[in-house]
């Protein structure tokens, strides 16, 4: 496919919907209250999943801390800095060239980055990458013995990213034919992984399931797209990702006590040597911490001046990371690199955050929040407490759902009370594709997606409610229902 039916940017910024063929007719940009690439955008921010973000782990589960980001701050954190670069890209003249309104790009590029900024993280189970480790387990126990095995990858390789764009395109909705029926621009643009998991065609993971391969076929072709090859704004997406859990990640590891502003600066010096980068932040936050002393008198503690140092230095490291990976973006796009875009490598695409000049920089800041943070005790315990509940719970939903069929039909009140604790969402979805599969294998694939709709679209708190809820309900029941 050549480069100019790949970079089309009339499809890629299609403002179609799934639900209709035609885009709305804007004839002054400037007269409409909201284009439909910002509807996008209060479609997600308004929706039940962006809401259970909150009490959804980021780094450290469980967290009381008011201070310590969730979920839902760094989802609204990533999008405010893609749609920084998406303000940047129009005002630095990017789309000057192009076949398209230059007063539409303006309006729409940064609210496609905002919407995508904000949904990233959506369909992540609880406690993140625990928890989607922990799906994954219990499907590799449950189907070790299983002999369509093969047909059942996308519980095997359960992927947080997948869920998200299930969750837009088929779970969450009235009626559930088209979800939150999101712009084919926004929804190109979500896509991670653009392979499905069932083949995942030389990138690390899959990021579409193939309940909604038909869903994904249509997008990418609407926008010009195709299977393997990424929306050129999801590069931006994914590099405001890594510019925010490196430096902010970082951040809330020495606001929960676990490192100090020393430790992260001893820290940068081992792994870097000495790095112009990092000297000249430090240098910054010294001038600015003597003007916050000049301003605040003599009286400002130790502490406060340990806590006023980290956020400048996140302040700092954000916005120099920012503008690098911008200009980073702009100069592979008008060189040869962009031919980089195309190419899976081994098995890992390419991506800014690992091709700019302070990749480096990037990894050292990731470095040290996995050893003082993910790798803290209390972290790693708390994860451990949460995959057991997760397999736990998995095993009591299952033995109230495994059952069931397209109406719901139920032999018990256990399985009765289990379905009754489901979204109704989820189970309209499950009955069509139930009515729809032909072959065991089919019917049964639609019993465990309704399981890790479940139980992935839980929140921590949730999660931990419902397992103490269930376990002596299904430990009588198990006990009685003995053969």
């Amino acid at each position: 496919m050549s480069n100019q039916v790949i970079f089309n940017w009339e499809k890629l910024l299609s403002a179609k919907r799934r639900s209709k063929d035609e885009e709305k007719d804007m004839p002054d940009i400037w007269a409409c209250a909201r284009t439909e690439i910002e509807r996008d955008y209060d479609r997600i921010v308004f929706s039940a999943p962006t809401r259970r973000l909150a009490n959804k782990t980021q780094v450290f589960p469980m967290e009381e801390h008011d201070s310590i980001r969730t979920r839902l701050t760094h989802s609204n954190e990533v999008s405010n800095l893609a749609r920084g670069a998406g303000v940047s890209l129009c005002c630095n003249g990017f789309f000057n060239n192009k076949n398209i309104d230059r007063d539409r790009l303006i309006r729409d590029i940064p609210a496609l980055l905002s919407t995508i900024g904000i949904v990233h993280d959506m369909g992540n189970p609880p406690f993140g990458h625990q928890g989607e480790k922990a799906i994954q387990d219990w499907f590799k126990e449950e189907l070790k013995e299983s002999k369509y095995i093969d047909h059942f990858q996308d519980f095997l390789n359960f992927d947080g990213n997948a869920q998200t764009l299930r969750l837009v395109t088929s779970l969450h909705s009235a009626d559930g034919h088209f979800g939150m029926d999101l712009t084919t621009a926004t929804l190109a643009a979500m896509v991670k992984y653009p392979v499905f998991n069932s083949d995942k065609k030389g990138f690390a993971k899959g990021g579409v399931f193939n309940s909604e391969k038909y869903i994904f076929e249509e997008v990418w072709y609407k926008t010009g797209l195709r299977e393997g090859i990424r929306h050129p704004l999801c590069y931006i997406l994914e590099v405001c990702d890594d510019i925010a859990y490196a430096t902010i990640d970082a951040e809330d590891t020495i606001k929960k006590g676990y490192a100090s502003y020393s430790d992260l600066k001893n820290w940068l010096d081992e792994e870097l040597g000495k790095n112009e980068f990092f000297n000249q932040t430090y240098t910054k936050i010294a001038e600015e911490v003597k003007k916050f002393k000049h301003r605040h008198g003599k009286d400002i503690t130790s502490e406060v001046q340990k806590e006023v140092s980290v956020e400048i230095f996140r302040s700092i490291t954000i916005n120099k990371l920012l503008s690098s990976a911008t200009n980073c973006f702009l100069e592979d796009f008008y060189s040869e690199k962009h031919k980089l875009w195309f190419s899976r490598g081994e098995g890992v695409p390419y991506e800014i955050s690992k091709n700019f000049e302070f990749n480096k920089e990037i990894k050292a800041l990731k470095n040290f929040t996995r050893n003082y943070g993910f790798n803290n005790s209390s972290v790693l315990m708390l994860e451990l407490q949460g995959r057991n509940r997760i397999h736990e719970l998995m095993n009591y939903v299952w033995l109230g759902i495994k059952n069931t069929d397209e109406n719901l039909n139920i032999d018990n009140h256990y399985e009765k009370y289990i379905l009754s604790k489901i979204s109704i969402n989820y189970l309209r979805e499950f009955k069509r594709k139930y009515k729809d599969a032909s072959k065991p294998e089919e019917k049964l694939y639609a019993k465990y997606q309704l399981l890790t709709d479940y139980i992935s679209g839980m929140t921590e708190s949730y999660l931990d409610r419902t397992h103490s809820e269930i376990k002596p309900l299904y430990e009588s029941f198990s006990k009685c229902n003995k053969p």
